[in-house]
Order: structure tokens, then C-alpha cells, then sequence
């Protein structure tokens, strides 16, 4: 094998370093890999045929590997998906491991020219084969995964800021190649200034590695953190609503069982003591009465505390509950749901001062639970991104918990809203179906 077909398997095998982290990574939008690895191969033959029609020279023909180079990150934007900065740390990435592999077969070629019976081309080819595979299984099984979890967690920010690693080190190390590895410098260099910069490009290399994991490692420490306050949350917000469905449930028990004292009481009364007597009784009754609004126990509390909330703020409250005892959704689910959308509907009538009501109305059907709530508010909506903001201190912790625990298949959650009622609807697929 001669020069000029080592040179040629070199710029093959540089190509193919280029694409591997796109063409691994990222999925094309309408074509397939091939048609994608044929335009890049066209490319690529357009610039090495110019080089060996034209005999331009190595100064010279720089600019067309510039030209080419920007050439292909063109066709990788508009072929493959994913977004702008995700696609400019992966080629960054591939031509900063490019630039490393060169490094690596000067330094080989300089090292056993003399000492092994192959020419210098030769020893690059054989040097970038054994660097490429490596690439490949570093790219398959660590820079995927990573890259995609951290460009989708990263804000564009800190997207920029990752960016700016890979290409530092892919200056630092280009200018490296072209004064410390040409063959001019390395006949006149010691071999500590070689192994010096060879321990460069070490640990720039450790560094991206290290830099990668460190992110990804913060990202999931605060992810979990975040999953925790999350719970914390959630728990002390069921707990308030459990423990005021209980005294409430505790109240209504204690009337009923006082009753029979008030009817011995009412037996030994005059008349105007019995007037009296029965219209604090009323009055006591109104601020807990026992109203069934649907067959679940705990759905039936729940609905309960909210109507006295209701008749307390004013607040028009309505509740239409086809609910049976033995619904097949826990009552945990049920309550989180309906809490959370009540509660959210109250917050948002006690900004108006007039016209608030709250109407609740769920139907079990066939195989799935439909409900659907609707309030009176005052026809401001926050929204980021095409998804609706809760204009509460803690920053909508209803809606999360509510889209949390719907993570059943089937499951559905969605708003709707208008200048003056906004409409919550939620479908609960049936938990006991294997």
C-alpha cells in the first residue's frame, strides 16, 4: 500500500470519526443513514479529487477543508434532529478527537519509523483504524446517553457554556498539531516536550470525560432532590386534606349521635325555648351538613369539607358524582385528583368578588373514570411554552402532583379556559384491569 492510498484511508477514516458521533446520536428526520453517509461521501470526494486535479497546496488546501468542514455540519443540521447547540458539541466533539488521533499517529509514526518495517502512512492507518474503534465504542456507550440526557435537563445556557469545553480544547490542541507534531517540529524537538504535550491531550481528554459525567451526576442529584421536596410537599398537602376530611367526618358523627339528647331535651321545653333551641341546632347543622354527594366514603368527605368551604367564602358550589363505593381507582388517586382541581378552583374564585362558583362533575364509564371541574375566574392565565402556569406562591404544585400520579396508560389530564370559566378534565383509566 503506497502513500497516496494510505492518504486516501485516512481522509476516509477522518470522515468517518467526523460523523460517528451525529450519525450515532441523532436520528434523521426524513432520510435514512445511508442516503445522509452517501451526500457526506460526495462531499468528501469533491474535495480530495480537487486536491489531486489541481496539486493545491497543503497551505491552500486548508481553506477547502474549512469550506468542506462547514459544508457537512450543514447537511448534519438539516437531516438529522435535535437541536442547534446538541449538534455543535457533537461535531466539535468528533473534530476535537480527530485532531487527537492525528496527534496520536504523528507520535507513532515518529516513535517506530524506524524501528518496524512499515512506512509512515502505514503507521497512521493502522494507528487511526485501532484510535476510530475506540472512538466508536466511546461514542456508543458513554457520549449517547450522556449527551441526550444533558442537552435535554440543560438549559440553553448552560448548553453554551458545555460548548465551550470541547472547543477550547479543539484550538488549544490544533495549534498544538500544526507546531509541536508537524514533521518539522518533531526533527528538532526532545522528547520532553512530546511528552508533554501527549500528557495534554491526556487530560484534555480525562477532563471532557470528567466534565460529562460530574454534569450529568449534578443534574440527577438535583433532580432527586427536587423529586424529594416534591413528595415533602405532596404528603403535608394530603395530610391537611385528610385530617380536615376527619374532622369533619368526626363532627357529623357526634351530631348524629347527640341527636337523641336533643330530642329528649326539645321533650322538656316550653315553646319559645324550643324555637330557640331548634334554630341554633339549624345553625349548627348548616355549618356541617351531612350532604351525600356520591356512594365513596372518602370522595363523599372530601366533597363535604369542600361545601362548607363554599358556603363559608360564598362560593356557588356544585357536585355531580356518579360514584359508586367500589370505584376501581384507590381512593389515594381519587383524592389527590379532586383535592388538587378544588382546590385550585377555590384559590382561583377568591380573587373575584362577585360570580364565583365551582361545579364538580365526574361519570364512571365502562372502563375509565371522567371528570371534569369547572370555576369562575378572573380571565388571567399564565403560560410558558404552550403549557399553563399556576399563578400560586408555590409555583402550581396542584397541577404537578395531579400529572404525576396519572402516569397510567390512558391516563389524561387537560385544560381549557375562556374569558370567564375555567374548565379542568381529567380521565383515570380503571387501576384494577391487569
Amino acid at each position: 500500500m503506497n502513500d497516496n492510498a494510505c492518504t486516501i484511508i485516512l481522509n476516509l477514516i477522518n470522515m468517518a470519526v467526523r460523523m460517528m458521533p451525529i450519525f450515532v446520536c441523532l436520528e434523521p428526520k426524513h432520510r435514512n443513514r445511508e442516503n445522509i453517509a452517501a451526500v457526506s461521501a460526495y462531499l468528501w470526494v469533491i474535495m480530495v479529487s480537487m486536491q489531486s486535479l489541481f496539486h493545491i497546496r497543503p497551505q491552500v488546501f486548508f481553506v477547502f477543508q474549512g469550506v468542506f468542514s462547514c459544508l457537512f455540519f450543514l447537511v448534519l443540521l438539516i437531516f438529522f434532529q435535535g437541536g442547534l447547540l446538541e449538534k455543535a458539541f457533537l461535531y466539535i466533539s468528533a473534530w476535537l478527537f480527530a485532531v487527537l488521533s492525528t496527534s496520536l499517529n504523528e507520535f507513532a509514526a515518529w516513535l517506530l519509523l524506524n524501528r518496524v518495517s512499515l512506512t509512515y502512512g502505514q503507521i497512521s492507518v493502522v494507528v487511526s483504524l485501532i484510535s476510530a474503534a475506540g472512538f466508536c465504542l466511546f461514542v456508543r456507550y458513554f457520549l449517547k446517553d450522556t449527551v441526550q440526557r444533558l442537552f435535554a435537563q440543560l438549559s440553553k445556557r448552560s448548553c453554551s457554556l458545555l460548548l465551550t469545553y470541547p472547543s477550547v480544547s479543539l484550538l488549544v490542541l490544533f495549534i498544538g498539531t500544526n507546531t509541536i507534531f508537524s514533521p518539522r517540529s518533531l526533527a528538532i524537538r526532545g522528547i520532553e516536550d512530546i511528552l508533554f504535550f501527549l500528557a495534554l491531550c491526556a487530560m484534555i481528554l480525562v477532563l471532557y470525560v470528567m466534565i460529562l459525567g460530574n454534569t450529568l451526576g449534578i443534574i440527577c442529584r438535583r433532580k432527586t432532590e427536587e423529586e424529594l421536596q416534591f413528595a415533602r410537599q405532596l404528603i403535608g398537602k394530603q395530610r391537611e386534606h385528610y385530617n380536615q376530611t376527619l374532622d369533619y367526618i368526626e363532627q357529623v358523627r357526634i351530631i348524629k349521635h347527640d341527636f337523641r339528647h336533643h330530642i329528649h331535651a326539645l321533650q322538656n321545653m316550653g315553646k319559645e325555648e324550643q324555637e330557640r333551641y331548634l334554630k341554633n341546632l339549624k345553625e349548627e347543622l348548616d355549618r356541617a351538613a351531612d350532604m351525600v354527594f356520591c356512594q365513596n366514603q372518602a370522595v363523599n368527605g372530601l366533597l363535604q369539607e369542600y361545601a362548607a368551604r363554599a358556603r363559608q367564602g360564598r362560593i356557588d358550589f356544585e357536585a355531580r358524582m356518579d360514584l359508586s363505593a367500589h370505584v376501581p381507582v384507590d381512593d389515594l388517586t381519587l383524592c389527590i385528583v379532586i383535592g388538587n382541581l378544588l382546590e385550585n378552583a377555590f384559590e382561583a374564585c377568591r380573587r373575584l368578588e362577585t360570580e364565583r362558583f365551582v361545579r364538580i362533575q365526574a361519570r364512571w364509564m365502562e372502563d375509565h373514570l371522567m371528570m371534569m371541574v369547572e370555576n369562575s375566574y378572573d380571565g388571567q392565565i399564565k403560560q410558558s411554552g404552550g403549557r399553563i402556569l399556576s399563578s400560586k406562591k408555590d409555583g402550581g404544585l396542584g397541577i404537578l402532583s395531579i400529572r404525576r400520579i396519572l402516569n397510567h396508560p390512558g391516563d389524561e389530564f387537560d385544560m381549557d379556559y375562556d374569558g370567564a370559566t375555567f374548565t379542568a378534565m381529567v380521565k383515570i383509566m380503571d387501576r384494577m384491569i391487569r
